[in-house]
């Protein structure tokens, strides 16, 4: 894959993103996470899948997106107060129970069964619910969902510049062999530099120098976790990104790990 079309991908995409962010309803980008995050879902479901086991795609996806377009459309509408624990409990324990189900009359392999039911039910929590403090930070307002895109990239960006200028101990060398410390160090100093900066003018002045280098700091790095979660599952599926949507970039997994990691951890701070 040429620079130039992981180029242009990032020029097409991150304006259309910035354009629904800013000029569109609350509903109308909650929405576009809702899609993006469902299409990751299934991305997981398919490395799941490759590592051997038998997820339940339907019970996975159907409950993902009863999490994703309720929490879309809640604070889509602007509304701040979360959603009835009741229902959100009673919604997780029917993933449950239908996960489980699934196993006992697909006649999955015994000594898959546990492990199907579990990557469909973690599937859910570890995508499709974190994914829903976007649709949160939508409503608190634009400037929160571009603090968290500056964060998490230019995190990416001092990340990668500092390994690759001095990097030489390696973090993760049977997960994602490139990453060093010492690019983990510089992603975690920029993205400090970031939220201090960012904090202190025009993207989130409400939270202060201070409060926004903690933030930064913390999110960032929850983000890098991130990163490294999700090359743990492919290498374990025996695959280079999870999709291949994405000139250049991979899948929407791919493209949204750290993000997922990173924004309930902002959530807190501006909420």
């Amino acid at each position: 894959m040429t620079v130039g079309r992981r180029e242009l991908a990032a020029a097409v995409a991150i304006p259309i993103a910035l354009a629904v962010l800013f000029f569109l309803p609350s509903l109308a980008f909650n929405l576009l996470v809702a899609a993006i995050a469902l299409a990751a879902l299934w991305e997981f479901y398919r490395l799941a899948e490759k590592s051997g086991l038998p997820v339940a795609k339907t019970v996975g996806m159907v409950f993902g997106a009863a999490f994703l377009l309720g929490w879309a459309a809640l604070w889509g509408f602007d509304v701040l107060d979360r959603p009835g624990r009741t229902v959100a409990l009673a919604a997780l324990l029917g993933l449950v129970v239908l996960s489980c189900l699934a196993q006992l009359f697909s006649k999955v392999e015994l000594s898959v069964a546990l492990g199907g039911a579990g990557a469909t039910i973690f599937g859910v929590l570890a995508v499709a619910l974190p994914a829903t403090a976007l649709c949160y930070l939508r409503v608190v307002g634009p400037r929160a969902v571009l603090f968290l895109f500056l964060l998490v990239w230019g995190c990416d960006s001092f990340a990668y510049y500092t390994g690759k200028s001095f990097g030489s101990t390696k973090l993760a060398p049977t997960v994602s062999p490139n990453k060093t410390w010492e690019g983990t160090v510089g992603g975690l100093i920029g993205g400090t530099l970031i939220g201090a900066a960012a904090a202190t003018w025009w993207v989130y002045p409400e939270l202060g120098p201070a409060r926004g280098a903690l933030a930064g700091a913390l999110a960032t790095s929850t983000g890098q976790l991130g990163d490294l979660v999700e090359s743990l599952w492919k290498r374990g599926a025996g695959v280079k990104d999870s999709g291949t949507f994405l000139p250049g970039h991979g899948g929407f997994y791919d493209r949204i790990d750290s993000l997922l990691f990173a924004a309930p951890v902002l959530a807190w701070f501006v909420g």
